[in-house]
């Protein structure tokens, strides 16, 4: 037992009561007897998944800039792209990888909003969406005046001065791995009767090649190893408004840097054991 007064303020403890002076009054609070122990495995794990988050929204900060329509109050883009992605698939860096910023494209939420999401996947080197355009076949010379009436005409819900956003996430290999983000903004404005192939040039790389499939669907090229996304943005009364979309990954990185063994490998970097509490 230890009770201490001391100018008149009151502490100390009995057994497991530790009696703490806030403000005057005197409050009973129970002993801490257990420690978390920073080193425990699941511990590690969670800020490991963070760091890479952390690293590789440097490369998409520019791209991210009003994507989370759901933010609250001041919160940043920063904070917002780091809490929809905890929950994704994780990226095991080790202790010298996350010193070095390395950077692994993954399957990240790069958007947060009410319009309607963009469906696409993965072929053959196309990311094919659900984007129907009618009978128009895409050349070199077709217009962006052309896609948007085509786009407005034959998917329900789509305004003209809705806006499209191609992004590119490019993976490079190195010591450390990095990433390199290019994007481009396409206005649904039935006015703008340049090329596409000229509207579509992105900042920080060459351009954008959007096509038709067989079936009619818009698609874009995706030759590089990286992650790819469309974005939908509406801007009306209460604020810019987007739709929800996450990168479709072509990334042999991300597999193996979501590996059981990679997860050993950054564990084993930070001293820890398997199975700690």
């Amino acid at each position: 037992m230890a009770i201490v007064e001391k100018n008149g303020i009151i502490s100390g403890s009995i057994d497991n009561v530790v009696y703490k002076n806030y403000n005057g009054k005197i409050v009973a609070c129970r002993k801490q007897t257990t420690y978390r122990d920073a080193k425990a495995e699941g511990q590690v794990v969670y800020r490991v998944k963070m760091r890479n988050i952390q690293n590789i929204y440097a490369a998409l900060k520019e791209s991210l800039r009003g994507n989370f329509q759901d933010k609250v109050g001041r919160q940043s883009d920063y904070s917002r792209f780091q809490g929809v992605n905890m929950q994704k698939p994780a990226v095991y860096l080790n202790k010298s990888e996350v010193a070095m910023k390395a950077q692994i494209v993954a399957p990240y939420i790069v958007s947060f909003g009410t319009l309607a999401p963009i469906e696409y996947e993965l072929t053959d080197n196309q990311l094919v969406t659900n984007i129907s355009l009618g009978n128009l076949t895409i050349t070199p010379k077709t217009t962006v005046s052309e896609l948007v009436l085509a786009i407005v005409k034959n998917n329900e819900g789509w305004e003209l001065d809705d806006c499209l956003e191609f992004m590119v996430v490019r993976q490079a290999e190195g010591n450390p791995p990095t990433a390199k983000c290019c994007f481009a903004h396409l206005p649904l404005d039935k006015n703008i009767t340049t090329k596409l192939s000229e509207a579509l040039m992105v900042r920080n790389a060459s351009q954008i090649e959007l096509g038709a499939n067989a079936e009619g669907f818009l698609q874009m090229t995706v030759s590089d190893n990286g992650g790819f996304a469309i974005i939908r943005k509406r801007m009306a009364s209460k604020g810019l408004l987007t739709s929800t979309q996450e990168l479709a990954i072509n990334n042999p990185l991300f597999d193996l840097y979501h590996s059981d063994q990679r997860m050993q490998k950054a564990l084993d970097s930070y001293g820890v054991k398997r199975g700690r509490d």
